[in-house]
């Protein structure tokens, strides 16, 4: 344990995983295509932890964005493809340290993501992740994803433990809405103080060193 917790559980895309950055590329060049200009900050602050189908939605509704969702999906997906031929999406700084100094500690890990579970087990494999997690809870498992707390929920009763056993860390508003309405302690972890400072989270972090760092401090305290 550290502090009262058991258990760390990890948004995937933004807060472990580089893929931001990476799925905007996909995006923006897809929407290009039909006309449509999307900047880093609408992607960071309008886009960032949906599902895919949010994400439209979102367009839809604020942009008056509409399109075929199949022919859109299909480019996005050989877009994507393109990219991992050329691209290799890196771990988040300070995420081998974090999950090195959690797995000393005998601390539970699991992942909790909004990318479909096939998505999330190919970064977490090709990283050489996955047998750090003891559960895998993607958008594929569950009915309601995030900002739903079913994600968070389903994850917490599959590792048989408590809601105050776990800690979830999260970079996005969306995740953060869901980690809680579950009524877990969730933690911020964002580069970009404007999102840092609107997610609804009991603490907040620039990267995953600080917050190795805190948690050593409590272990030490």
């Amino acid at each position: 344990m550290i502090g009262n917790w058991k258990a760390v559980l990890f948004d995937l895309d933004g807060t472990l995983i580089d893929s931001e950055w990476f799925y905007y590329k996909a995006w923006r060049k897809a929407l290009e295509y039909y006309g449509f200009t999307l900047n880093s900050d609408m992607w960071l602050n309008e886009l960032a932890g949906k599902t895919d189908g949010q994400a439209l939605e979102h367009l839809r509704d604020k942009y008056d964005f509409e399109v075929d969702k199949a022919a859109f999906y299909d480019r996005t997906r050989a877009l994507i493809a393109d990219l991992h031929d050329v691209e290799t999406v890196s771990l988040m700084p300070g995420a081998a340290d974090l999950i090195n100094f959690l797995r000393q500690r005998k601390v539970t890990m699991a992942v909790v993501t909004s990318s479909k579970r096939e998505v999330a087990t190919y970064h977490l494999e090709r990283n050489n992740l996955r047998h750090f997690f003891a559960e895998l809870v993607s958008r594929t498992d569950v009915q309601q994803p995030k900002p739903h707390p079913e994600p968070y929920l389903r994850c917490v009763a599959q590792l048989g433990l408590n809601k105050d056993d776990c800690l979830v860390l999260e970079d996005s508003v969306t995740g953060a809405t869901a980690a809680k309405a579950a009524g877990l302690t969730c933690f911020g972890v964002q580069t970009h103080l404007p999102i840092r400072q609107t997610l609804p989270t009991a603490r907040s972090f620039d990267n995953l060193h600080e917050v190795r760092e805190f948690l050593e401090q409590l272990v030490a305290d």
